[in-house]
């Protein structure tokens, strides 16, 4: 008993269909991304021992690595480049994350990071050492 009307069935769209493979291009630019970023990151890490006032030079590098990190993870995850490359992007992003916090913290304790950096450049014997750690490092002082 069919009423003369035609059903149309819809067919699926192919898994490919929605999400196309990324070009070659796209995966160049993604590529781009990790490169800057992993570029960045070891600059801030290698000029991290700088002192004030140049230590502000790494903290503004240490922010621009985790723009570019963060783009980069987001662009790896669109291109579907794999597990491995964003998973090491990821880690890259903790560690500079963890040092531009740091940095961060020095910068905000402009006076004491000055004093204490003062204080280990006049420092020329471990003794000279220990007792400018347990007077600028508070935690030193547990021991």
């Amino acid at each position: 008993m069919t009423d003369g009307t035609q059903h149309q069935t819809k067919t699926l769209p192919a898994p490919d269909s929605r999400h196309p493979a990324p070009s070659d291009e796209q995966k160049r630019n993604a590529i781009q991304y990790v490169r800057v970023f992993w570029l960045l990151m070891f600059a801030t890490l290698l000029s991290s021992n700088l002192v004030l006032p140049w230590k502000l030079i790494p903290l503004a590098l240490g922010i621009a690595a985790l723009v570019v990190g963060i783009i980069a993870v987001v662009k790896l995850a669109r291109r579907r480049m794999g597990p491995l490359m964003p998973v090491l992007v990821s880690l890259g992003l903790v560690i500079t994350a963890l040092t531009t916090l740091g940095l961060a913290g020095m910068a905000l304790l402009w006076d004491e990071t000055v004093t204490y950096e003062s204080c280990m450049r006049s420092a020329l014997t471990l003794d000279g050492v220990e007792a400018c750690e347990a007077e600028y490092l508070p935690f030193q002082q547990i021991r």
